[in-house]
């Protein structure tokens, strides 16, 4: 089959754009998969998107699918497009032990190569403890973070956004459970402020830990990347 490249055929919205499948080989495809653990619920929450460049994305047409499975689990991914993006998810459930081999099954028909074993093993999950939901912290002071996990030899990230202030981040390496964030870290926003609107400097700023493992492309792909991560948040007050 003839291929032709992507240029005129795209849809431009909000900078992003979507060219079909049928014009673009496997190996000229960047795949990027993440496998999501959320924060209580036993569930797998699986997506899959797949670009030319960076905001151009491929749209799968007839007779090709994406199959993610795992835990004697198998789900075939729905297709969604939003403000030009698009993507494909689902869920496994049930699917959460650490260890566990999670599978990403691209099936292109008889019109291109198949990309059928993209892996990714799940990350032992975490649960933050402290700091509770609703607590007020003035950024002068520090905010204790902690967290319940099994063994791990993974790190974790410890992240903050919150519309009064910059987000920021720190890394715990693997086999801490709890960390400091100290006074200060936490600064207020610097932007230029809206004519005649006062800036917030009291608001809800979550907290959120994630731990992340990095899996295995599929050879047919060109490049992208795979990954499976456990999160877990908490809204707090941030106070001057």
């Amino acid at each position: 089959m003839k291929r032709i490249g992507v240029v005129g055929l795209v849809l431009v919205v909000a900078g992003c754009s979507t060219v079909q499948s049928k014009d673009v080989r496997t190996s000229g495809i960047s795949a990027t998969y993440v496998v999501t653990l959320p924060d209580g619920a036993d569930v797998a929450n699986v997506s899959a998107s797949y670009r030319v460049g960076t905001l151009t994305f491929i749209e799968l047409g007839d007779g090709e699918s994406v199959t993610s499975s795992g835990g004697g689990k198998s789900v075939q991914l729905k297709h969604h497009k939003t403000a030009g993006v698009t993507d494909y998810d689902g869920q496994l459930d049930g699917v959460v032990s650490a260890g566990t081999e999670i599978t990403f099954d691209l099936q292109r028909g008889s019109a291109d190569e198949s990309a059928p074993a993209s892996t990714v093993k799940l990350p032992e999950r975490v649960k933050l403890t402290a700091p509770q939901t609703g607590t007020t912290y003035s950024r002068r002071a520090p905010i204790l973070v902690r967290f319940a996990s099994g063994p791990s030899d993974l790190s974790s990230l410890v992240t903050w956004a919150g519309d009064c202030i910059e987000p920021g981040s720190l890394q715990l390496e693997a086999g801490r459970t709890e960390v400091s964030i100290p006074p200060g870290s936490l600064r207020p926003v610097t932007g230029t402020p809206t004519p005649g609107r006062k800036p917030a400097t009291t608001c809800e700023v979550s907290i959120t830990l994630t731990r992340r493992t990095e899996g295995t492309l599929d050879k047919a792909f060109k490049d992208g990347s795979i990954a499976a991560q456990t999160e877990s948040s908490r809204q707090i007050i941030s106070t001057p």
